[in-house]
C-alpha cells in the first residue's frame, strides 16, 4: 500500500486520481492521510504531497485538486520530466511537477469545459487539445507518469513487488451505421442507385444489388459484419456491437423499412455485447436518447446499458450526465474523430467524475485509441500506413497495461480482400494486438 500524505480537508478529487494511478493502473492500494506521525511512521511507500519537508517521494500541490468547481487556467508551466512532456511545473520537490493535477486535468477533460471554438458537429477539435498541441496525443501520459512514479518509489528503496500491474488487452468495438448497402433502401433510391452504377459502365455492381434485392446474395454490408463475428470467434475474442437507430436523414439511418433480417441477426448472436450508437439527433436531447435505448430494448429483449454517440458526438460533462440518467453504464465515446490517440491521456477505463459538481459519477469511460475511419477519410492514409499506425498505438498500450480499444464499421470492411485492402489492414491488425497479450 502507498501512503500519502496530504493536509487538506477536501480529499474528493486526489481520492479520484489516485484511484485511477494506484488501483487502476499500477494495481495496488492507497490511503489519503493528514496525519503525520502516522506518515513518519509507516514503513512502505510513502507520498509527501504537500510544501512540508518529509521523508519519501515529494510532489508539491499546484492547488488544482483544492478548488471547487472550475476555472479557465491560463498558464500551465508545461516542461518535460523523464524525457516526456509534462505540465503544472513546480520545479522543487522529487518529481518537478504536480502529477497528480497533471493527471486529473486530463482525465477529467477539463480543457474541454470552456468556450474553445467547436468544430461544425458541435465536437471540441482535437487541434484545441493540449496533448495534441504538444504533441503526444498518441502517448498515454498519465499511464507514462503512473509507471515513472513506480520506478521513483523503488530508487528511492521502497519495496513494490506487492504492485499488481494491469495487463494490457486488445477490445474490438464495431459500429453498424448501415447494415445494408442496397436491402431494404425503397424503390426509388435502389433504382437512381442502379441507374448511376449502370451510366458509369458499373454493370457488376448492378448485378450485385439486382441479385441482393432478390434475396438471392446477403447484402455485402450484412455478409461483412458476420465476417467479423467469424473472426472474433475464431479469435477466441468476445466483442462490442454498437447499434445506430433514430431517424432517417444526413447524419442518420439509411434504410426506409425496418431491417428485419439484420434486427434478426444479432438478436441471435452470442460472444458479443451490444450497445446502443446514440444517433445524430440525441446530442444534447435526453428523451431522443432514451426513446432511442428503449427502442433497441425492444428489438434486443434485454436491458441495454453500454453506448458510443454516433460521429463521436459529444461534450463533456452534458453528454455524460445524460447518459448516466438514461442508464447508461459504460460509454465507448471518448475519441477524436480525426486524430488517434488518447485523448484523456490514458488507454485505461475509468469513472467520470463531474468537475463542475465535484461529484463522481457511475459511468465508466472506455477509451477509444483508433477509429478506421480517422486513418481512411480524415488522415488518408494507405493500408500501408495504417497498419503501421495501428501497430504503434497497440505498442503504446501494451507499455503500460492499457486497452488497444478499436473501432471498426462494417461498411468500412465489406466485399472480398482482393477487392478492399481495409480487410486484410483489419485482420492483420488485429492477430497483431491479440498476439500482444501473450
Amino acid at each position: 500500500m502507498v501512503l500519502i500524505y496530504f493536509q487538506q480537508e477536501n480529499t474528493k478529487r486526489l481520492q479520484y486520481i489516485a484511484e485511477h494511478i494506484f488501483k487502476n493502473i499500477l494495481g495496488t492500494e492507497f490511503e489519503i492521510t493528514p496525519d503525520k506521525k502516522k506518515y513518519s511512521e509507516y514503513t512502505g511507500p510513502v507520498i509527501n504531497y504537500s510544501e512540508e519537508i518529509l521523508p519519501g517521494i515529494q510532489i508539491l500541490p499546484e492547488g488544482l485538486l483544492t478548488e471547487k468547481g472550475i476555472k479557465a487556467r491560463t498558464d500551465l508551466n508545461i516542461s518535460q520530466w523523464k524525457g516526456l512532456f509534462s505540465f503544472f511545473h513546480t520545479g522543487k520537490g522529487t518529481i518537478p511537477f504536480d502529477l497528480f493535477s497533471a493527471s486529473f486535468y486530463l482525465l477529467t477533460l477539463y480543457e474541454e469545459h470552456f468556450s474553445i471554438p467547436l468544430d461544425e458537429h458541435g465536437r471540441f477539435n482535437h487541434t484545441e487539445s493540449l496533448l495534441y498541441r504538444n504533441g503526444v496525443l498518441e502517448i498515454p501520459v498519465i499511464d507514462r507518469w503512473a509507471y515513472f512514479l513506480k520506478e521513483e518509489l523503488e530508487t528511492s528503496g521502497y519495496d513494490t513487488s506487492g504492485f499488481r500491474l494491469r495487463k494490457y488487452q486488445a477490445v474490438s468495438t464495431y459500429d453498424i451505421d448501415h447494415p445494408f448497402i442496397y436491402r431494404n433502401k425503397g424503390f426509388v433510391k435502389n433504382l437512381g442507385g442502379g441507374m448511376k452504377d449502370f451510366l458509369k459502365g458499373n454493370f457488376k455492381a448492378v448485378k450485385e444489388r439486382s441479385l441482393v434485392q432478390m434475396h438471392i446474395k446477403e447484402d455485402p454490408y450484412l455478409k461483412a459484419l458476420m465476417v467479423i463475428h467469424e473472426v472474433q470467434v475464431k479469435l477466441n475474442k468476445p466483442y462490442y456491437l454498437f447499434v445506430l437507430l433514430g431517424d432517417r436523414g444526413k447524419y442518420g439511418i439509411t434504410t426506409l423499412y425496418s431491417p428485419k433480417r439484420y434486427y434478426d441477426y444479432i438478436r441471435n448472436l452470442d460472444f458479443v455485447k451490444i450497445g446502443l450508437h446514440p444517433s445524430y439527433k440525441t446530442f444534447r436531447n435526453l428523451e431522443q436518447l432514451m426513446k432511442e435505448k428503449t427502442e433497441l430494448e425492444g428489438i434486443l429483449g434485454y436491458k441495454v446499458d453500454i453506448s458510443r454517440q454516433h460521429f463521436l458526438r459529444m461534450q463533456s460533462p452534458e453528454t455524460f450526465q445524460e447518459l448516466s440518467l438514461a442508464g447508461i453504464t459504460e460509454d465507448f465515446t471518448l475519441a477524436f474523430a480525426q486524430a488517434p490517440g488518447f485523448r484523456s491521456g490514458t488507454a485505461i477505463p475509468y469513472h467520470f467524475y463531474d468537475v463542475q459538481k465535484d461529484e463522481l459519477s457511475g459511468l465508466l469511460i472506455r477509451p477509444t485509441i483508433m477509429m478506421d475511419s480517422t486513418l481512411i477519410v480524415h488522415l488518408k492514409l494507405t493500408p500501408f500506413q495504417a497498419l503501421d499506425k495501428i501497430k504503434q498505438l497497440v505498442d503504446e498500450c501494451k507499455k503500460s497495461g492499457g486497452d488497444y480499444l478499436s473501432l471498426w464499421h462494417n461498411s468500412n470492411l465489406a466485399y472480398s480482400p482482393q477487392k478492399n485492402p481495409w480487410i486484410s489492414v483489419f485482420v492483420q491488425s488485429y492477430k497483431y494486438a491479440v498476439k500482444q497479450e501473450a
